[in-house]
């Protein structure tokens, strides 16, 4: 009977989509409010999460140990997959791989000649659980892709604008997790602990130059907020930014974050900040309408939540310390050379540099803001420059989000008038 009931009409929850079905047509959607309020929660998420992570358990004892160099895969056009599980309409991946066969969805009738396979990030969606399995039942090379620290113009969750200022130009590549994952070693990770890489002077000004041009320019992840100034709270007095993040995001459950984490963050900021205004600052997919730990959170003597878009390099320098649990901000605010605090585990914490409430134990090397900027930014990461449809270094990467950042505020201002 439950069966012919669900044949008639049904609206069930499917981990990051709700399904619809009437008089046995089925019409999937994508659920943001339960992605970002329950789907970590999920039982199929759990599921997922519980086999992904047994998978990383046996990735890890595998490939840990020895080395993994995405630029040799790249300069081998020949092992490069033609199918690709990654949706091209979010990212330009397609001009780094050189290829143009794309599919978005497995379909178990096809066997995929390919030694390499891609899942985007650790996420526990069911086509990266399809894309790990298949890759450890056919002894296929699994590569976690993601994006990059200076990506696009625009979110993803602005899904309406032009493409080509939502499309990622940046790109990490891992063989044994996304790098925000502090649960186990990432590649980043490793390549930050081992005293053997050595940057020369030669890379530390070129990274102190990226840097400087970064917070010259306000480059960030994300560059469609407006540039300015802001004002807020009281006047002469010292201003102390804690940073929201999208609700459940997996950057913070891999990254050692969870309620009470955003909790502690808060009261001790307002706790060792006596005298100061604090600044709660939303995130760009909770403006876009998803929820974060602080919505909702309201003014209150010297707690001043801001729900306005706002730049974020801008918003750093305008205060005089910084707290956070796992965002890129945190990094960022150390190229503004302010005073951080991680209660989180990013992957710039426990170097030396922050003000850490967690310990990772396996993180015993030290390293200067250029060293982990040259590492990160530059040896972990690829750009690709669309206009030319091809791979390019991260200076250029920069003049192109810059130039298309012109063109989106002034579209942007047209619109207005």
């Amino acid at each position: 009977m439950k069966k012919i009931f669900k044949w008639l009409f049904s609206l069930e929850n499917e981990s990051t989509n709700k399904r619809l079905t009437i008089l046995g047509i089925r019409i999937v959607f994508k659920n943001a409010r339960y992605f970002y309020k329950k789907s970590h929660k999920d039982k199929t998420s759990i599921k997922i999460t519980k086999y992904m992570d047994s998978a990383q358990d046996e990735i890890y004892k595998k490939y840990g140990h020895s080395k993994f160099l995405m630029e040799e895969i790249l300069k081998n056009k020949f092992s490069l997959p033609k199918y690709l599980f990654i949706d091209s309409y979010h990212n330009y991946l397609n001009i780094l791989l050189q290829t143009n066969e794309w599919r978005f969805e497995k379909n178990s009738h096809i066997e995929y000649p390919d030694d390499i396979m891609f899942c985007w990030e650790i996420r526990p969606k069911q086509e990266n659980y399809d894309i790990i399995k298949y890759a450890k039942e056919n002894n296929k090379k699994l590569i976690f892709a993601g994006d990059s620290f200076l990506s696009s113009v625009i979110t993803r969750a602005y899904y309406n604008e032009r493409p080509k200022y939502r499309k990622s130009i940046s790109f990490t590549f891992d063989d044994l997790t996304s790098y925000f994952d502090a649960t186990r070693p990432s590649r980043l990770e490793q390549m930050l602990n081992d005293k053997k890489i050595v940057i020369s002077e030669k890379e530390r000004k070129r990274a102190r130059k990226c840097i400087d041009k970064i917070i010259s320019n306000k480059l960030t992840k994300y560059n469609h907020q407006p540039i300015f100034i802001p004002d807020i709270g009281r006047k002469g007095v010292k201003k102390v930014l804690v940073v929201d993040q999208s609700y459940g995001d997996m950057s913070i459950l891999k990254g050692m974050g969870s309620d009470k984490t955003f909790k502690n963050m808060l009261d001790s900021a307002i706790k060792e900040n006596p005298d100061a205004d604090i600044i709660v600052k939303t995130h760009p997919d909770t403006i876009a309408g998803a929820g974060g730990y602080y919505t909702g959170i309201k003014q209150n003597k010297n707690i001043y939540p801001i729900t306005f878009p706002i730049n974020p390099i801008s918003l750093i320098q305008y205060c005089d310390k910084v707290y956070v649990c796992t965002t890129q901000f945190g990094f960022e605010a150390l190229m503004c050379g302010k005073e951080v605090h991680t209660f989180g585990l990013p992957f710039y914490a426990g170097w030396g540099l922050t003000i850490d409430a967690q310990k990772c134990n396996r993180r015993t090397n030290t390293r200067t803001l250029e060293e982990i900027f040259y590492i990160t930014y530059i040896m972990y990461s690829f750009y690709v420059n669309p206009e030319k449809n091809c791979r390019c270094e991260i200076e250029e990467a920069m003049d192109y989000l810059l130039k298309i950042r012109d063109e989106y505020f002034n579209s942007m201002s047209a619109k207005t008038e």
